[in-house]
């Protein structure tokens, strides 16, 4: 899709615009075996859709890269994919490396407003079992609902066919949303020369 000259993008881009080994990175994720919740075992994402009318490529790069959690960017050379998954540690931080603003405040938290946390999920997917029609998983986390009171989301799982990746799906979002919190903090000159994601 990215490099064909027909059917994708490859009038504008070429193999050597393309992060190639970012995308491969994602297929190994996306290509581990996980429960299916059913007793089983499944790849973590698989993607399975078929375009039946023309569209913008950015927007159905962004749909494709949806299935994969993760996002197309431009860098300014090539085109590279970020993915959200687990990875290793880029720079541990102490508390010798943060320095305390004017009110003597090491850490600064933000909390997202309560309609932002999503306790239930209602995840729309391509069901091989309904006949190839539209099937809803519900998800739900009793926890937070107790805590947060029942917020629900609908979201359709673009090139999703099975049910446990639909709930899978829908965990991600509920733990993303529920009660996540971003930390700020300044650091001092050796924690400045590191990155963080």
């Amino acid at each position: 899709m990215l490099t064909h000259p027909r059917y994708g993008m490859g009038k504008r881009l070429g193999a050597a615009d393309v992060d190639k080994w970012a995308l491969y990175a994602i297929g190994q994720y996306c290509d581990q075996t996980v429960p299916d919740g059913f007793g089983g075992t499944e790849p973590r994402m698989t993607f399975n859709a078929y375009l039946s009318q023309q569209r913008k490529a950015w927007d159905v790069l962004s749909d494709f890269c949806s299935a994969m959690r993760c996002m197309p960017v431009w860098n300014g050379q090539t085109l590279t994919f970020v993915q959200d998954r687990p990875s290793d540690v880029v720079w541990p931080y102490t508390n010798s490396d943060v320095v305390a603003d004017n009110e003597g405040v090491g850490f600064r938290y933000s909390f997202s407003a309560l309609k932002d946390r999503h306790t239930a999920v209602e995840v729309n997917y391509t069901d091989p079992q309904n006949g190839w029609q539209t099937s809803t998983e519900l998800v739900e986390d009793p926890e937070a609902i107790l805590r947060y009171g029942r917020n629900l989301l609908k979201m359709d799982a673009f090139g999703c066919t099975s049910r446990g990746q639909a709930h899978r799906a829908g965990l991600w979002v509920i733990r993303r949303t529920a009660g996540n919190a971003d930390g700020g903090f300044h650091a001092r000159v050796t924690g400045a020369a590191s990155h963080t994601r």
